[in-house]
């Protein structure tokens, strides 16, 4: 007897036929229903925001304001955010004072057409629409961690700055939204290397779901006080995109709520690890390359024992990611050459996320169903499959009939919890 399961797999689904009896568990958010006007919503808790004054009392007439808004790798809705945002904006200031940058962190930046795809046609044709400039960032300080505190020149030149975002687990900064619009999102090369230096992640309290004493989230904070982040919109969905929590206000407070309200959404509780995980990488956006995927890669981990397999299914439509990201690993003849190569010498290219890769591929074999060619995923120390019932098959004979198993609908999007 089996069990069909429907894997989200770029903007559909993938089809895993799974042995009952060796199904341990499947780990899955709760399901929330969405708000039932999210405008609504959205102009209520501007107007009763958490731990500060209304939005319309935080801004003076003919401020410049900045809005901070996510890439195309995150599931944020701006496009139904922003028109009751930026409506009350121009209550007080008008619209050709208002600048939206689009925080890419150091991700490639978007061109026209997705702009518009992800913030709505007439965002893009009414207001100034930037990408962040890693080559336009200003020195405004230094963190205590000793992180380099560069920010993109038009956030700090700003009167007030206000951003949107998404609250998720994160795999080390604990959850995103909040503070992570500022760093990463409009940091430079610098901030990142020090924020996400080998020290930083390879710190123990630098796990998903986890903000008290995580280094990186709270350096995070010093850079985003410290750039002046006035005023945040932060969003939880559900699994059909929905907007089921608000949380505006105060980055730091609202932020905080969104992430307790996230944790009891996401946090499922496991007893045990098992041999074998099958998760995705939630599909789109976030399964668009393999830089992204590891983030469901990394989920898996939790629950998968040493020397288990981890079977990730990932459209990666747009290809590995990252150059340096792929080169760092094809230069390596194994994970521990990977983060050998991390630790020592001067950061390069994405190097945190190699680190975090090679710190699961020290422990699991990775499978992946993908679109990538067979010899990058080779490169990249994985085996390629074209259906999780052949990879399953092949983990059968390495692992035994009777391997135990955890699927992992969502990926990144579930917080597993280990009891024990």
């Amino acid at each position: 007897m089996s069990i069909d399961f429907s894997l989200p797999y770029g903007d559909s689904f993938i089809n895993a036929r799974v042995p009952a009896g060796n199904v341990s568990y499947v780990l899955e958010k709760r399901e929330v229903n969405g708000i039932e006007n999210e405008a609504e919503a959205i102009i209520s808790s501007l107007r009763s925001p958490i731990s500060c004054p209304p939005l319309i009392e935080c801004i003076r007439k003919n401020d410049r304001v900045v809005v901070l808004v996510t890439d195309n790798t995150r599931a944020c809705p701006e496009d139904r955010m922003l028109p009751p945002i930026l409506a009350e904006l121009e209550k007080k200031v008008p619209s050709e004072n208002i600048t939206i940058i689009i925080a890419l962190g150091l991700h490639p930046p978007l061109d026209r057409e997705t702009m518009k795809k992800k913030l709505g046609d007439n965002i893009v044709e009414k207001y100034r629409v930037l990408n962040h400039d890693i080559n336009d960032c200003v020195y405004i300080g230094t963190t205590s961690r000793g992180t380099p505190i560069e920010i993109n020149r038009q956030v700090i030149e700003a009167d007030f700055r206000i951003s949107t975002g998404l609250i998720e687990p994160h795999f080390f900064a604990g959850f995103s939204g909040g503070r992570k619009i500022i760093a990463p999102g409009v940091f430079s090369v610098r901030s990142a290397y020090k924020n996400h230096g080998y020290d930083m992640i390879s710190h123990p309290l630098a796990r998903t779901g986890n903000l008290k004493g995580n280094p990186v989230h709270e350096d995070m904070i010093e850079q985003a006080r410290t750039a002046g982040l006035d005023f945040i919109v932060n969003v939880l969905l559900n699994r059909r995109g929905e907007i089921t929590h608000i949380v505006a206000g105060d980055f730091i407070k609202a932020h905080e709520k969104g992430c307790e309200i996230e944790s009891k959404v996401a946090g499922v509780k496991v007893d045990r690890r098992v041999d074998i995980s099958i998760t995705t990488n939630s599909g789109a956006p976030l399964d668009l390359d393999l830089y992204q995927t590891v983030k469901g890669m990394e989920t898996a981990s939790h629950v998968t024992r040493d020397g288990g397999i981890i079977i990730t299914c990932s459209a990666c439509n747009t290809g590995v990611g990252p150059d340096e990201f792929l080169e760092m690993h094809r230069s390596a003849q194994s994970a521990d050459e990977v983060l050998q190569k991390t630790c020592t010498g001067e950061p390069s290219g994405v190097q945190w996320q190699n680190q975090i890769l090679a710190h699961i591929q020290q422990r699991n074999d990775i499978y992946l169903i993908s679109e990538l060619e067979d010899d990058i995923v080779r490169d990249m120390m994985m085996t390629p499959f074209r259906t999780v019932e052949e990879a399953l098959e092949q983990a059968f004979q390495v692992l035994g009939r009777d391997a135990t198993i955890a699927v992992i609908p969502e990926g990144p999007m579930v917080l597993p919890i280990l009891e024990g």
